[in-house]
């Protein structure tokens, strides 16, 4: 697995082409909800990358924030998977950045490390939720169902 991973076909191509999405649908737009992975584990990011393209979603992935910020689709993502330590840097460094180049987008922090300091300080920068390694698919894909619930009724 390469170190960014691009868009299946489907999420490049006319959205109404698109398969029937298993995961929630955006009603501004057809097809399945895109979001971003950045990991820098190829084996945790190759996880979460099966896990969400299993339930329908579009992903996007790169292994450092670095890659994210030059080759990243930040307007179409409703939700940014972020590893908490990353080779670049710390979440807590990028979550302003974040906030501003997808403001749209909600921010699910994963991090091998139980740290109420750093969940406490992602969670007031704009982080929408901190989830623990390994990260349990059941919990990441509730989750990221409210998340895409609450962005729909924000949206009605």
């Amino acid at each position: 697995m390469s170190d960014y991973e691009k868009l299946p076909q489907a999420c490049d191509a006319d959205r109404k082409e698109a398969p029937d999405p298993i995961g929630p649908t955006d009603s501004d737009v057809l097809g399945p909800l895109s979001l971003l992975v950045v990991e820098d584990d190829p084996d945790t990011r190759g996880n979460l990358i099966d896990i969400l393209e299993m339930d329908g979603y579009c992903v996007q992935a790169a292994a450092t924030f670095g890659q994210a910020l030059r080759e990243a689709r930040w307007d179409e993502y409703f939700a940014i998977v972020l590893d908490r330590k990353l080779p670049d840097g710390n979440s807590e460094n990028f979550l302003p950045q974040l906030r501003l180049l997808a403001p749209q987008a909600a921010i699910v922090i994963v991090t091998g490390y139980e740290d109420l300091t750093g969940a406490i300080a992602a969670l007031r920068n704009g982080a929408s939720d901190y989830l623990i390694k390994p990260v349990d698919p059941d919990t990441l894909r509730n989750r990221l169902r409210q998340l895409a619930e609450k962005r729909q009724a924000e949206l009605a």
